[in-house]
């Protein structure tokens, strides 16, 4: 069971995988410990993770949200307020030399 699924939540086997995980893992949110219903990529699949069980984890959707496609250890990116006091590009091109 190590390839990642195309379309994973409409597929009968990751049904099976999910349903696998949330009870190996007890309906708990393995991050906050709370009642947990989502299943979550440890390593997410846009970095190359599997399907695999080692990498799948139940969390609740507030944990699963707030993670998103990135791994919990690594920071939120800034927020950004396009358009909005948006800093300029100065930077002088090669052919202003």
């Amino acid at each position: 069971m190590s390839s990642v699924l195309g379309n994973k939540g409409s597929t009968g086997k990751w049904k099976r995988i999910a349903k696998r995980i949330r009870e190996r893992d007890g309906y708990t949110c393995q991050a906050c410990g709370l009642e947990g219903n989502s299943v979550d990529h440890i390593i997410p699949r846009s970095a190359g993770g599997t399907d695999d069980e080692w990498n799948l984890q139940c969390l609740c959707v507030k944990c699963n949200s707030a993670k998103g496609g990135r791994f919990f250890n690594t920071p939120k990116p800034p927020l950004t307020l396009h358009g909005i006091d948006s800093p300029q590009n100065n930077s002088k091109s090669h052919e202003d030399d």
